[in-house]
């Protein structure tokens, strides 16, 4: 929660001065202007020491934060693990495969489960199952069934591996107009096989026109505020962009699920050429630039390539431009006050996306509590 501030007239007090600074006759002892018995006086300063004490303290925060861990093997670093109990994070949402239809494919089929090391756990564990679009678009009512089924199975098999067990399950999927029928078929049926809580992620068009995509018959939604701009050689923020958040946030006012909301803490470059996008250069922020004598750092975020080379696994032509995005955490901050503003202080808990120790290092240690203690 945010704190109060105190008003400009006591800016310059520590905590407790303002209550202990009264007015009261020079050289004039307390205690001659208040006569009390001695009990009194004693049990009046314990009662006032404790009162002092708890106004000195943060209150306790109702809401939680959260990451998404999101690779295919699971491995905490140090940063990371950090980074979990600073901010007295209990969560972990760990993506645990992907389900994908393609078209040399004659079924759905998992790709890249998680594998495990042997460290113990430092949180609770949700399996988030990120399924592509396409494969509703091919499955009839059977192969939906089958597919709920499959799935169970082989969350199951994760889970077990690591001996966890989970009470809830997020999905994942873009799910449009055409898919919404097919999708929600899915979410009732592993529900019946599971007996969990599920969770769902939400994107903002989904928000908006809920009578076009339809309400999940799920538990409580996340609503993915990121990846909202084009991917492309201007120089706007295709990972956020205030203007085209402002156009969706009224509707979670409406919007019938609860809600919890993803905030984007990752990064990543564009490779351009010629004004064009050539390659999207995950998990590159602008520090992997600035200091290889390669690149030429530019105004907007932009490094030109001085000479061919290769850089993080990918090559770069000579003349070649890298742009960098990430989000910064006076946007983050606006981000909340952009949805608190719209939606009556709607946002529940915080999921950043996503814990990684490349990622972290964009952020102050505290980035993370003092957005959290915006959203009140």
């Amino acid at each position: 929660m945010r704190l109060h501030r105190p008003s400009k007239g006591f800016g310059h007090l520590a905590c407790g001065d303002h209550f202990s600074r009264q007015h009261r006759p020079a050289n004039l002892p307390l205690q001659k202007q208040f006569p009390l018995p001695a009990p009194f006086r004693y049990f009046f300063v314990i009662v006032l020491g404790a009162f002092l004490l708890a106004g000195c303290q943060q209150r306790p925060r109702n809401k939680s934060i959260s990451f998404y861990y999101w690779k295919t093997g699971f491995h905490i670093d140090s940063p990371e693990a950090a980074a979990l109990r600073s901010n007295a994070v209990t969560t972990l949402y760990t993506r645990y495969f992907d389900i994908d239809f393609s078209p040399a494919d004659s079924a759905p089929r998992n790709i890249s489960p998680i594998s495990w090391d042997t460290a113990a756990l430092l949180t609770k564990i949700v399996p988030v199952v990120y399924i592509k679009n396409r494969v509703f678009e091919k499955l009839d009512t059977t192969g939906i069934h089958l597919l709920s089924k499959n799935v169970y199975k082989l969350v199951s098999a994760i889970s077990e591996a690591k001996k966890i067990n989970s009470p809830e399950i997020q999905f994942d999927c873009d799910w449009t107009e055409s898919t919404r029928k097919e999708y929600f078929l899915f979410l009732a049926a592993y529900r019946s096989l599971s007996k969990q809580m599920i969770s769902a992620t939400i994107r903002l068009h989904q928000v908006k026109y809920p009578g076009k995509t339809g309400i999940p018959p799920v538990d409580y939604g996340v609503l993915m505020y990121y990846n909202m701009g084009a991917i492309d050689a201007g120089t706007g923020n295709s990972i956020y962009d205030a203007a085209i958040a402002a156009r969706y946030t009224p509707a979670i006012k409406t919007y019938p699920l609860p809600l919890d909301i993803a905030l984007p803490i990752f990064a990543w470059g564009l490779q351009l050429r010629d004004g064009k996008v050539v390659k999207l250069l995950n998990k590159m922020n602008f520090l992997h630039f600035e200091n290889d004598t390669n690149f030429t750092a530019l105004p907007q975020n932009r490094y030109a390539v001085k000479h061919a080379c290769f850089h993080g696994g990918y090559y770069f032509k000579e003349n070649d431009l890298v742009k960098t995005e990430h989000v910064t955490e006076a946007q983050l901050l606006h981000i909340v006050e952009q949805v608190n503003s719209n939606t009556n202080h709607r946002i529940r808990n915080l999921i950043f996306y996503e814990l990684d120790k490349e990622n972290l290092v964009l952020y102050e240690k505290n980035s993370f509590g003092k957005i959290l203690d915006r959203t009140d």
